[in-house]
């Protein structure tokens, strides 16, 4: 009888350990993305969460660098050496944002997009690739195709210009 309970605890502790599935660490993330590895929607998930937390610090020197007529204001220098500081204090910082630029919404999976979608007000939270608007040329909003109006056997459409605001 008592080495039923005894197999009766593991058996129960095993099931348990099986179904409490952790997220990996971002040391553990960073080390498949070094690796070349396949990325998990849970290793999405953890880079997601990253760079969500150093963007809600980070703005707050975002705003305040934003403000300032120039970057040779006191305010500014205060604000860019913290950020700085942060960035240094977040080792994985640069390699998600990459990771998370390089990504698509079908990679990442519905519930990362959610979490993507409250993140993206931050300036410091990187969108992953087709969403949100292109931030380097925010006045373009796609590009204008100039087709011949005649035969168009094996001619390929390059962009004529560009739609603007």
């Amino acid at each position: 009888m008592k080495s039923f309970k005894i197999l009766l605890i593991g058996m129960l502790a095993l099931f348990i350990g099986a179904c409490s599935k952790s997220q990996p660490t971002p040391a553990e993330v960073a080390a498949k993305i070094d690796a070349h590895l396949v990325l998990s929607q849970n290793d999405y998930s953890v880079m997601i969460e990253y760079c969500g937390d150093y963007a809600k610090q980070a703005q707050q020197y975002f705003d305040l660098i934003n403000e300032q007529p120039s970057d040779s204001t006191k305010e500014y220098v205060r604000a860019a050496g913290e950020l700085a500081a942060l960035r240094a204090a977040n080792p994985y910082i640069d390699m998600f944002q990459t990771a998370i630029y390089a990504a698509n919404d079908e990679q990442i999976g519905k519930e990362n997009v959610e979490k993507v979608n409250e993140y993206a007000k931050y300036q410091a939270f990187p969108l992953p690739e087709g969403s949100g608007p292109n931030l380097a040329t925010p006045s373009i909003e796609g590009e204008i195709m100039d087709m011949p109006s005649t035969d168009t056997t094996g001619v390929i459409a390059v962009p004529d210009g560009e739609a603007v605001k």
